[in-house]
């Protein structure tokens, strides 16, 4: 993905060079020494090179010139692309997002070329706003044992805010049983987790995962005294809530 003015630049010159070169293979042919069959995939190969630089190039100046009004996001892992062409379409130099957000140009590139893979939740919520992005698509939920075709596609409603807590609960008793696994966590962090995991064991609808947590921190080898005694207690609950 073309990200800048620079990078267009070097684009279009690769661009030449690819058209000159793809014109004068087939101008001069194959050498003495080269195979038809292997001139002719070299060819190929360079004008495949070709047909993605005019992509990018294509995409770059649709959004510069305002022709892209958005795109339908397809998963998460699309939310950088995203950003990145937000800031395009809105004429916006990496610098001047920086400005706005408070940070430097250079941290901005990194996002970018990392596709914001170190950036927090609340920190890519602060670009889209800066970019003034809308939202307006929805999420569709995956749902387990074969549910009909009216139930699964139905829009949220009142009890369908009560499911999305529990799945709250569930994530929260995953990345606590993470936590405490890990072996560059510190103490004070497997202690926070430890005492969510106990808080989310506490609750019947997220009891098998608690459970399932719970019997990994038990078998970690990192996991801290306090950790496991949490974890005996959590499957302690859920096998009591199971019985209910």
């Amino acid at each position: 993905m073309i990200t800048n003015e620079r990078q267009r630049r070097v684009a279009v010159g690769e661009k030449a060079r690819f058209e000159q070169a793809i014109s004068r293979a087939r101008t001069e042919g194959p050498g003495a020494d080269v195979h038809p069959a292997l001139h002719n995939a070299m060819i190929e190969g360079m004008s495949s090179q070709l047909a993605d630089l005019d992509d990018e190039l294509r995409s770059y100046d649709g959004l510069r010139a305002g022709r892209v009004k958005g795109r339908v996001l397809g998963s998460f892992g699309e939310l950088a692309d995203v950003l990145i062409e937000g800031r395009i379409a809105a004429r916006l130099t990496q610098k001047q997002l920086a400005q706005r957000i408070g940070v430097s140009e250079q941290q901005v590139q990194r996002y970018e070329q990392s596709r914001y893979s170190a950036a927090s939740l609340e920190r890519l919520q602060v670009v889209a706003e800066a970019l003034k992005l809308t939202v307006g698509e929805s999420i569709g939920y995956h749902v387990a044992g074969g549910a009909s075709g009216r139930r699964a596609t139905r829009r949220r409603t009142t009890k369908g805010a009560a499911m999305a807590g529990r799945a709250t609960g569930k994530r929260a008793a995953s990345s606590a049983g993470k936590t405490l696994r890990s072996s560059s966590a510190g103490k004070q962090a497997k202690s926070a987790a430890a005492s969510d995991l106990a808080q989310v064991g506490n609750r019947k609808t997220t009891g098998k995962k608690a459970a399932s947590a719970a019997g990994k921190t038990l078998r970690a080898k990192g996991s801290s005294r306090a950790a496991k005694t949490a974890a005996a207690s959590d499957l302690s609950q859920a096998a009591r809530s199971k019985k209910r």
